[in-house]
């Protein structure tokens, strides 16, 4: 006699291969569980400001003005209200009637600053939320205004410190 085991050579009801596969499931939902659980890190919400550099035609670069809101043109969501716009000097609008046509050459092209305010969720290793997507200085989006859709490039994020 060999003791207690069946004829398939498991001794006490369970295979060697049995207990493997076991743990292994029993790994496979400990891991699931901690990646879905939500992440601790410490979230805080200040005031940050974003400079924001366009290239535009004169007349469209006036359709912007300081109090106006401005959304991200792929996510909609609000970037920030403009609290400070500036322009170059030289460009000068074409002279033309209200409601003629604009000639090519008439497209004289400024630089457009614009400084835009809002509250943002700054988490620490992962940066500043704006909603779900992160905003780093370098990106090139897609704006939108009550008024005028431009495409313009972050160029510089401050976190206000009050």
């Amino acid at each position: 006699m060999t003791g207690n085991k069946d004829r398939d050579g498991r001794s006490g009801g369970l295979h060697w291969l049995d207990v493997l596969i076991g743990l292994a499931l029993l790994v496979l939902i400990g891991r699931t569980v901690v990646q879905s659980w939500p992440r601790v890190d410490p979230k805080t919400v200040h005031t940050v400001r974003l400079e924001v550099v366009a290239n535009l035609a004169a007349e469209q670069a006036a359709q912007l003005a300081v109090g106006q809101w401005v959304k991200d043109g792929t996510t909609g969501e609000f970037m920030g209200k403009i609290i400070k716009k500036t322009t170059n000097v030289d460009a000068v609008p074409a002279e033309r009637a209200l409601g003629e046509a604009i000639p090519p050459s008439g497209w004289s092209v400024q630089n457009l600053v614009l400084v835009l305010e809002r509250e943002g969720k700054i988490v620490a290793r992962e940066g500043i939320f704006f909603g779900r997507e992160t905003v780093r200085a370098g990106q090139q989006r897609k704006f939108h205004t009550f008024y005028l859709e431009f495409t313009g490039t972050i160029n510089r994020i401050v976190v206000v410190k009050e």
